[in-house]
């Protein structure tokens, strides 16, 4: 019956949605978003692999890319851009200059890399936000401490401070805003690829909008969340994990692992 279950709500999710980044084992083991972009460009698959510091740069600038309104595929492309321009370290975003032509050849940068990539499905057109850009600089100034944070959260085997920590950066998102439910997705990738081993699958689980009518079509019925501090967040992700254990259904096999 879990089983079962499981499988209605992973096939729902997918078919519903088509999505690339829905990366699964042949028992429904999730393998990350990360893991295969499903992109290829010069006969190179993209993936990130997080135990590279580039690599990792990178997962944060998906979640930046994908906390801004727009099709998911703005985001991989971007970092698409970046990786094989060789723009995915802090150094470049610490820089004025690179940040301007950033933005100034965004349109262009977003065409070219969209014709150059080989897959199986992309949009006709996709953009790179002009707001991206003071974000990623703001990334790249606390490259430092973001990592720092996430080794004491490591050895402490406590992610509580490493998701206050980043939540409290200003500038990660539109307008100044913090990033908030894109946090558990980074903590999602690096559990996927075991980087850290012990990060909790409860804080793994991203109940996003395609996850959301997924779980709708099923007539399972979600909690709501108000507050947008971190321990709500938590205390929602527990929620959503409950509900779902309501229906026995562990998607992906992350919560219960």
């Amino acid at each position: 019956m879990e089983e079962e279950r499981a499988k209605e709500l992973v096939n729902a999710f997918k078919s519903k949605n088509d999505l690339d980044y829905v990366n699964l084992t042949d028992d429904n083991q999730y393998l990350g978003w990360v893991y295969d972009f499903h992109i290829e460009l010069n006969n190179e698959k993209m993936f990130l692999n997080l135990n590279k510091e580039n690599d990792l740069f990178l997962l944060f600038a998906l979640a930046i890319a994908w906390s801004r309104s727009g099709q998911w595929e703005n985001a991989g492309l971007f970092v698409t851009h970046l990786k094989f321009n060789n723009k995915d370290y802090p150094e470049y975003w610490l820089d004025k200059n690179s940040i301007q032509d950033e933005i100034r050849n965004r349109r262009n940068n977003a065409t070219e890399i969209m014709n150059e990539v080989s897959r199986d499905y992309y949009r006709d057109k996709i953009s790179f936000r002009k707001d991206i850009f003071a974000s990623m600089n703001i990334l790249a100034t606390n490259w430092g401490g973001i990592k720092e944070e996430l080794e004491n959260c490591y050895l402490n085997s406590d992610y509580l401070p490493f998701m206050n920590y980043l939540r409290n950066i200003k500038g990660l998102r539109v307008n100044n805003n913090r990033i908030y439910i894109k946090i558990p997705l980074i903590l999602r990738e690096l559990r996927c690829q075991q980087i850290y081993d012990n990060i909790p699958g409860e804080l793994c689980c991203v109940p996003d909008e395609r996850v959301k009518e997924a779980c709708n079509e099923l007539d399972i019925k979600l909690p709501s969340m108000y507050k947008r501090d971190i321990d709500s967040l938590i205390k929602y992700l527990v929620r959503f994990i409950a509900y779902l254990e309501i229906y026995m259904i562990y998607p992906f096999s992350l919560m219960k692992t």
